[in-house]
């Protein structure tokens, strides 16, 4: 590092200076594949020992790595690629960061800038392609530009929640940049709550006998209160997804999840209340929800208000603030007849969960496999999940403790569970990190399974291995379609596994099934459980 002596301001090339940002900012890792125009940002990552470099196969798993982390942490994370195809290959895993406003900023080479615009190799207008995904995007034409775009470009990602971009030329990697660097922000909480929207609030949740409330991750902080709300005010609490081990699962009021993996009775009681409060959650599945059931709905983020569906009354605000201010204005009330309707609901609903989780078939049921799953992993484990029919059994078998749950919410594409899997084991080392996938998400960036060898990351990826996409094919059955593309072709997973450095396990009868999981898990390896299951019909599947 050089000083200017005109102006006593440190002197770095770009890329030293981005690197340096990143590394005030907190980031501990960079995930990425190089090319051609980012050489001279992989030197100066090199050079230094304060951010680790995770060097992926694929710029989609880089990406949907840099979105898990953002999840878990709830931190800014980074991603890079180079030009061209290295940024067309990275928009999966940034759509899935900007549906679920989780903040990475995505870091990309560009042609050099006399090439800008000529159609030349890997000419591309980044800007204008990224534009539908990021909260902001800039061209670094000239590296005196750098220090206020990137620090634009961290505190929009990281306030507001969503994908910031630069794209930088080749030729301006080691150009000096003249500037100080940024401090990280220290707070985005939300404003307190308007006096008068809290009042009508409270004034119609005061009015309900029949209430229930859809808790999602916004009251990750917020467990007690939450709980202490739902006994005074007698209201079942229903939980997407994410938010499912907020929420003991055998509280008497825990009715489980909404939507078609989630549970009967959640849907049951919703239509039978006179009212909802959704607290820090956007999920609000349309078909299964009433049309005109009354909604309060709480959230730190004013731009999630009425987002799915027409509210009666809204509260912005963190949660922390809302939730003790709704616990002293709400009384108790009878609601006796309720709470019993919840109760006889609960019971059946119990019973029937209890039958499917010990199903003794060949091929083995997904109840059975998530069933085993529930009593194999660790109650602080993370488990990240694919997107399929798998999934919504796991929302209707699985019984969440403080496991952290990581999906692909709104963008929901193939191939995250293994990206966020390993994203997670390199956040929290000491936690157990689990993968649940179907055969087809999990081919769509297998490839990285050679990522998680490498950097010796033990993760357990539990495979449900059908042989189809049973989502797709189940919807084509239902709807009397001819099934042309519901298969998938597959490998022997369990061989490939073992060609990479992992462990393979194969499971074909249940009675392998927690002996292969139990061994798994204890191994301290990579390690791939493939079970052979069937491609069972998830109830109220449609076209």
């Amino acid at each position: 590092m050089a000083i200017n002596p005109k102006t006593s301001v440190p002197s770095r090339t770009a890329a030293g200076y981005l690197v340096e940002q990143l590394a005030a900012w907190g980031c501990k890792r960079i995930y990425g594949v190089a090319g051609d125009a980012t050489l001279h940002l992989m030197d100066a990552i090199a050079a230094q020992d304060q951010i680790r470099y995770i060097n992926c196969r694929l710029e989609t798993t880089a990406a949907l790595m840099a979105s898990a982390e953002a999840k878990l942490t709830g931190q800014l994370a980074v991603c890079t690629a180079t030009s061209g195809p290295g940024i067309v290959h990275m928009l999966n895993g940034l759509a899935d960061a900007a549906q679920d406003r989780a903040p990475v900023l995505a870091i990309t080479g560009q042609v050099e800038r006399k090439k800008l615009g000529t159609g030349s190799k890997q000419d591309l207008n980044q800007q204008l392609m990224i534009e539908p995904l990021a909260v902001y995007s800039a061209l670094t034409a000239d590296a005196r530009a750098l220090p206020v775009q990137l620090n634009l470009a961290m505190k929009k990602a990281w306030s507001t929640g969503g994908v910031a971009h630069l794209s930088v030329p080749k030729d301006v990697w080691m150009d000096s940049v003249h500037g100080e660097l940024y401090p990280p922000l220290v707070s985005r909480t939300a404003p307190p709550p308007q006096e008068n929207e809290l009042e009508r609030a409270i004034e119609l949740l005061k009015s309900w006998a029949r209430p229930v409330i859809l808790a999602g991750r916004g009251v990750k902080e917020c467990k007690t209160e939450l709980l202490h709300l739902a006994e005074k005010w007698g209201a079942p609490i229903m939980t997407t997804l994410p938010a499912k081990s907020c929420v003991p699962h055998d509280h008497r009021l825990y009715i489980g999840g909404l939507g078609q993996g989630g549970s009967n009775i959640a849907k049951d009681l919703l239509w039978e209340a006179d009212g909802c409060l959704i607290l820090g959650a956007t999920w609000w599945p349309q078909g299964v929800v009433p049309a005109s059931i009354p909604v309060v709905q709480v959230d730190a983020r004013p731009e999630n208000i009425g987002d799915a569906m027409p509210v009666s009354a809204a509260v912005v605000g963190e949660m922390a603030s809302v939730l003790p201010q709704l616990n002293r204005a709400i009384g108790e009330g009878d609601r006796f007849t309720w709470l019993q309707r919840v109760q006889d609901l609960k019971q059946g609903w119990k019973s029937q969960l209890e039958r499917e989780a010990w199903m003794d078939t060949e091929p083995i049921v997904p109840q059975r496999v998530v069933a085993a799953l529930n009593r194999a992993v660790k109650p602080d484990a993370v488990i990240t999940l694919d997107v399929g029919d798998h999934l919504l059994w796991f929302n209707r078998i699985f019984q969440a403790e403080e496991q952290e749950i990581l999906i692909s919410g709104r963008w929901r594409t193939l191939g995250f569970a293994l990206p966020a899997a390993m994203a997670a084991k390199l956040a929290e080392p000491e936690r157990q990190v689990v993968a649940l996938a179907g055969d087809g998400g999990f081919g769509t960036t297998l490839a990285d399974l050679i990522t998680a060898v490498t950097y010796e990351l033990p993760v357990t990826i539990v495979l449900m291995n059908n042989g189809v996409y049973a989502m797709e094919r189940n919807r084509m059955i239902r709807g009397g379609l001819k099934r042309l593309g519901g298969e998938v072709n597959n490998p022997d997973f369990v061989a490939m596994a073992e060609a990479f450095g992992a462990k393979g396990y194969r499971v074909r009868q249940t009675e392998e099934l927690e002996t292969a999981l139990t061994a798994a898990l204890a191994s301290h390896r990579v390690s791939l459980v493939d079970v052979h299951c069937d491609d069972t019909i998830v109830p109220h599947t449609k076209l």
